[in-house]
């Protein structure tokens, strides 16, 4: 972002070794422009996902299964990506074209506090004094990791960017790194494909008696972990993205701001493909972990898996081990703890065992039944209100909507 020099912390000149200089810049027009539509597209991104979450909630509610429609067929769903996709593209380039990196930091750490709104007002999510501790801790820790996270990298040719990928050790790297993001994704698919076959066979049965194989751990908790694998996914592959994406943006910049023309070549083709193949992946996981955990959990750990993967890649990529201090590292990996911390209130505050799933039930009054269900309901309200009241201890129906509603009424 050539155009932007004035509002960046750090010079780009390729010539000028001294990375510490500080540049003037003024907090003009373009500055507070960028800071205002940087933060209500945030605000716009989290009450999106929020949605999101409450339309894989509600079609989560649908029995038998086989009646659950596909995300793309749900108004809800899709509208609300629609409006996360279109706020993410236009919060990304008034980012990128008129704020420093230094600015960047705390905004990512505001659309954690907007994602915990949100998670209140459209989910329902109890908020109590945990939940402010929890939030503040991920407010912190997210404000370090992208303060002291980001490295300023002056634009590379085509030839570089091909000699940078050649280098051994980001090929040993990235080597590694491909391998534990390919393990993951099977072990959390065939996770997830355990935990639907084992829900369905045990669809009768109480949220909290339902087991994983007579374990100790619940299909709510597995639910969750494999949630929490897929935001981690996605920020691992996010990073990737951004990491295609800055490549291919500098050759773009180079052929249309300077006049080197960088698009004859093939390899800036496939950048641009990568990054479109990451930026899908990148959606496809986060959507996923969306409909399998809350997202005050969910979001800050993907936020702290995109952050540190990005620190590495540009570290290894660019090499920029000689541009960060050991006391920055230091930062970043204590933001990763306290951010972690946070979750950790988070989760002790799910403890009563209230979770978004049931506050949507609660709230929303939601239920769709099986025709057994419909017999059973029109049976029970035959019956006088005594043999009403008995049959319903028993009946899944009062099982899966009653029993909750009751959790979130006397919390």
């Amino acid at each position: 972002s050539t155009s932007t020099t004035s509002y960046h912390l750090f010079n780009n000149n390729n010539n000028n070794n001294n990375n510490n200089n500080i540049q003037v810049y003024t907090y003009d027009t373009s500055f507070w422009i960028g800071i205002g539509i940087s933060l209500i597209t945030n605000l716009i991104q989290s009450f999106a996902m929020a949605f999101q979450r409450k339309s894989h909630i509600l079609n989560d509610q649908i029995y038998p299964r086989e009646r659950r429609k596909n995300a793309f067929k749900r108004p809800l769903w899709v509208i609300s990506f629609g409006t996360y996709l279109t706020a993410n593209i236009i919060g990304s380039v008034f980012s990128i074209g008129y704020l420093p990196v230094v600015i960047l930091a705390p905004i990512g750490a505001m659309n954690l506090v907007f994602n915990a709104i949100a998670a209140r007002f459209v989910l329902g999510d109890p908020f109590t004094r945990l939940s402010i501790w929890g939030t503040i801790l991920i407010s912190i820790g997210a404000l370090l990791v992208g303060m002291f996270g980001a490295i300023q990298e002056p634009n590379h040719s085509l030839e570089d960017l091909i000699e940078l990928y050649k280098k051994t050790g980001f090929i040993i790297y990235f080597s590694i790194l491909e391998s534990f993001i390919l393990i993951t994704m099977i072990s959390t698919h065939y996770l997830e494909y355990r935990y639907n076959k084992i829900e369905q066979e045990q669809e009768d049965l109480d949220p909290p008696d339902r087991k994983l194989l007579g374990r100790s751990i619940s299909m709510a908790d597995l639910k969750t972990y494999i949630g929490i694998s897929y935001g981690v996914l996605a920020g691992n592959v996010s990073s990737q993205s951004l990491l295609f994406a800055k490549s291919g943006l500098e050759l773009f910049i180079l052929t249309i701001v300077y006049g080197q023309n960088q698009l004859e070549h093939v390899w800036t083709w496939l950048l641009v493909v990568m990054t479109v193949v990451t930026a899908a992946l990148q959606l496809y996981y986060l959507n996923k972990g969306l409909r399998m955990c809350d997202t005050v959990i969910l979001i800050p750990l993907s936020f702290c898996a995109f952050n540190v993967s990005c620190l590495f890649n540009g570290l290894v990529y660019y090499n920029q081990w000689d541009r960060l201090r050991w006391w920055q590292l230091l930062c970043v990996m204590l933001g990763v703890v306290i951010t972690i911390c946070g979750v950790i209130c988070l989760s002790w505050r799910r403890g009563s065992g209230i979770t978004q799933e049931e506050t949507v039930v609660a709230r929303e009054d939601y239920t769709i039944l099986n025709d057994n269900d419909n017999e059973e309901e029109q049976q029970l309200q035959e019956h006088d209100p005594i043999e009403q009241d008995s049959s319903n201890e028993t009946s899944p129906l009062f099982s899966r909507v009653h029993h909750r509603r009751n959790q979130y009424n006397s919390a």
